[in-house]
């Protein structure tokens, strides 16, 4: 097996990895750096030299889906391999990203914008092909051949790693994963049999578990925090993604009111994670890989936010609680753009329930001491941190003390690391070398391919 990073730096970014296996070429998603702007966003799908012979999707954030369209118009007759509930997902996921790249482009002049038009995204649609948890797929072109096997990652609805089997040699992708079940997903379901190479995400690689960590009592505390400022006359905006995380906290909210144990304030959503509640409702019903029911909208009494935002540094008119995205604050989002009406005021909070990328405005917030200052630049105007800010650890990624552990299970020959910034990389690499010695651990160079 030979294998490229396709992505542009050795970060969490445009997602891609090109895998060739004999004279078969497979890529393992192809996402939009967060980051980055226009072209400057895309993996280094260039570099692929010859036919596609499939793609596999592990998941539908955009990290690891949103190039997808650009990569089929360079190889229309591949295939995109996916679990049925991820097939569900990706039109409309893909569809508002061309209506936030539309924007983009009236608002920043970039000329780039839209990478791709509808036209692309049917091409996406029509290359779909639904494969069934723990069940072979072959793929073969020219006597040689492949088999694929899907199993539930655990991250977000749909979300899967991918076994492969080659000339009696076996490789496992996880994807992004999370062993724990949560409220929409169960856990990673993966196989802990000896594989000879383990290709591995390691986003939480550079942050240590505390050895009391209990994930219920994590979320209790979020509960009691959100009932605490609500109940001294505050507000509380919860940074989401509109994918997963969103939906994820809204059962965390019904369960709390529920049992009594919310304070009696309305909820607002904003408009993707709203409409993505129907979509895993939909998936719901028609697979056995997700969990949640849009009746938990009407439970709460979800109401949407206001299209008319208010003045930059003044308190929102309504008290409560705020579940917006996305959930790394980024700029121009509803949750970026209520946190200019928040930040000011030191009744109210913003709480964050997920991954937030250090260099992103979330990241900046959570490391901003009070009486900072936060630039909102494209509203000309600066925030003096004043609200509480706090991160609860609720994230879809797994402890990076649980990769080791997996990647022990399996003792492969090889470890090629993925989806980690710098530091991330460096001490997952470190410490699986010290636990296996026996095992050659890779960081790849981007762009540059590793053969195995």
């Amino acid at each position: 097996m030979r294998l490229t990073d396709l992505n542009s730096g050795r970060e969490i970014g445009a997602n891609c990895m090109l895998a060739e296996f004999g004279g078969l070429r497979l890529v393992f998603d192809c996402g939009l750096h967060p980051k980055l702007d226009g072209r400057k966003a895309l993996p280094q799908i260039d570099k692929i030299q010859g036919s596609v012979d499939g793609v596999i999707l592990t998941h539908c954030h955009l990290d690891h889906l949103g190039s997808l369209p650009l990569l089929l118009k360079q190889h229309p007759s591949a295939r995109v391999y996916a679990s049925g509930a991820t097939t569900l997902f990706v039109r409309r996921l893909l569809s508002n990203s061309i209506q936030v790249m539309k924007r983009q482009r009236e608002e920043t002049g970039n000329q780039d914008y839209p990478l791709y038009v509808e036209t692309d995204v049917e091409r996406v649609e029509h290359a779909l092909a639904a494969v069934p948890l723990a069940n072979p797929r072959i793929i073969g072109r020219g006597g040689e051949e492949v088999a694929l096997s899907f199993h539930l990652a655990g991250h977000v609805a749909g979300a899967v790693g991918c076994l492969v089997e080659h000339r009696k040699q076996k490789h496992f992708f996880t994807g992004d994963v999370h062993f724990q079940a949560q409220r929409t997903v169960a856990g990673a379901n993966f196989p802990r049999t000896p594989v000879d190479t383990l290709v591995m995400e390691c986003t939480r690689g550079a942050t240590a578990t505390a050895p009391s960590f209990n994930r219920g009592k994590e979320e209790q505390r979020l509960i009691k925090a959100i009932n605490e400022v609500c109940d001294e006359g505050g507000s509380v905006l919860l940074p989401a993604f509109a994918f997963g995380r969103m939906q994820e906290i809204l059962l965390l909210l019904q369960e709390a009111a529920d049992a009594g144990n919310l304070a009696d304030v309305p909820i607002f959503c904003s408009g993707l994670g709203l409409d993505l509640c129907d979509y895993l409702d939909e998936a719901s019903r028609k697979t056995k890989q997700v969990k949640f029911s849009r009746q938990v909208l009407r439970d709460l009494g979800i109401l949407p936010l206001s299209r008319k935002y208010t003045q930059p540094g003044k308190n929102m008119p309504e008290r409560g609680i705020y579940l917006l995205s996305s959930g790394m604050l980024v700029e121009k989002t509803p949750a970026w753009r209520v946190a200019a009406n928040m930040l000011d005021h030191e009744e109210n909070a913003v709480f964050f329930v997920g991954y937030c990328d250090p260099e992103t405005p979330g990241g900046e917030l959570i490391g901003m001491n009070p009486g900072g200052e936060f630039k909102f630049k494209s509203l000309d105007h600066t925030s003096t941190l004043r609200a509480k800010v706090e991160r609860f650890h609720l994230s879809g990624h797994a402890d990076r003390e649980e990769l080791v552990d997996f990647a022990k299970a399996l003792a492969p020959k090889d470890i090629v690391l993925t989806h980690g910034d710098p530091p991330a990389r460096a001490w997952m690499k470190e410490t699986l070398a010290a636990a296996l010695p026996g095992t050659r651990v890779h960081d790849p160079e981007p762009g540059v391919p590793l053969a195995l």
